[in-house]
């Protein structure tokens, strides 16, 4: 397919325009709908065991991998539509580098729903209301130009077979002398089966190294479209530094929370308290390679520089806010006078 697509109209290049499902020409208007986006066809399941030997490295472009010289970020861009600025901290060195060949494709992509001008408006509505953020932050912060990017984003389906003890706390058809609903706690144990569909792991250590950043990257995986380089027009995409074995070890690993959670719907309980989940088996392993969209941008208060992320899809807004003493003291004035 053409490496920079042009306008039929006036021959300019055509862009993604988040929240569209289409390119649009910076120039003229002409818009273009994106069939792969349009289509009710969802990025497929790819069966983990057969990764080594199936796994895809055609982007549909010629791609060149870049590096910061200053964060160390990785992108990958289009060759001919490079770049020169670092979307993680906005430095101009960005060169360049020569990677292995074998560089592995997304099988799917979620667009950006989110524009520009959202994420800005989510950035200060998320700072007006930040706990024990100085008061006029969304006003006096120096934001930077927001710099869209996409994130490369593995999911996991499994089948798991788990054993499990431990206390859980049930309600009772009781109630106080106060007319409260009564609970008790017992001890359980017990196994289940159960197929785990679409566990995330952030394939980004630039990303999955602030847990608040990461925070943000929960999306609605239903919506993932087979890939296609169109949606990527204008937008540059992160080399993974997580690779796919990598990302299974994490995923295994991370799953004991999200099962130990399953645990207590099998058991019907309230809450848990002390569970311990051991997973006996993990098999019919399948994996999606996503790229997912992120705003990424910071931000200058008082002389200090602060980092924020805004879901491209749902609009959610993490990262770091300056805390203001005052605020606190005026607040805790506030509960004695």
């Amino acid at each position: 397919m053409p490496i920079d697509k042009k306008c039929p109209s006036c021959g300019g290049t055509l862009l993604f325009a988040p929240g569209t499902d289409g390119l649009s020409c910076q120039l003229c208007g002409y818009t273009e709908k994106i069939p792969e986006l349009i289509s009710e066809v969802r990025a497929q399941e790819l069966d983990l065991s057969a990764a080594q030997s199936l796994g895809s490295h055609d982007w549909g472009m010629e791609t060149q991998v870049c590096q910061c010289s200053q964060c160390g970020g990785l992108t990958i861009n289009n060759k001919l539509q490079l770049s020169g600025l670092c979307p993680f901290c906005g430095s101009t060195s960005v060169v360049p580098v020569q990677t292995s060949s074998e560089i592995l494709a997304p099988n799917g992509i979620i667009p950006f729903k989110v524009n520009e001008t959202r994420a800005t408006n989510y950035f200060k509505n998320w700072a007006r209301d930040l706990f024990l953020a100085p008061e006029k932050l969304s006003q006096d912060a120096k934001l930077d130009k927001f710099k869209g990017l996409y994130v490369p984003y593995f999911t996991f389906d499994v089948d798991t077979v788990n054993e499990y003890s431990g206390k859980f706390t049930f309600k009772t058809d009781k109630k106080d002398s106060e007319g409260n609903i009564v609970y008790e706690r017992r001890n359980k144990s017990g196994a289940f089966q159960y197929r785990v569909n679409d566990f995330p792991v952030v394939a980004s250590n630039v990303m999955a190294s602030d847990r608040i950043l990461v925070s943000a990257m929960q999306y609605n995986t239903e919506e993932a479209r087979v890939y296609t380089p169109d949606a990527l027009a204008g937008f540059p995409a992160e080399h993974y530094s997580v690779g796919l074995a990598e990302a299974w070890n994490r995923a295994a690993n991370d799953m004991n929370h999200y099962l130990k959670e399953i645990a207590r719907i099998y058991e019907h309980a309230e809450f848990q308290v002390s569970t311990t989940i051991v997973t006996k088996s993990f098999t019919n392993v399948t994996y999606k390679y996503l790229l997912v969209p992120v705003w990424v941008n910071s931000f200058v208060y008082d002389n200090r520089r602060f980092m924020i992320v805004v879901n491209g899809q749902t609009g959610v807004v993490r990262g770091q806010w300056p805390k203001s003493f005052g605020r606190f003291m005026k607040g805790a004035l506030g509960l004695f006078f």
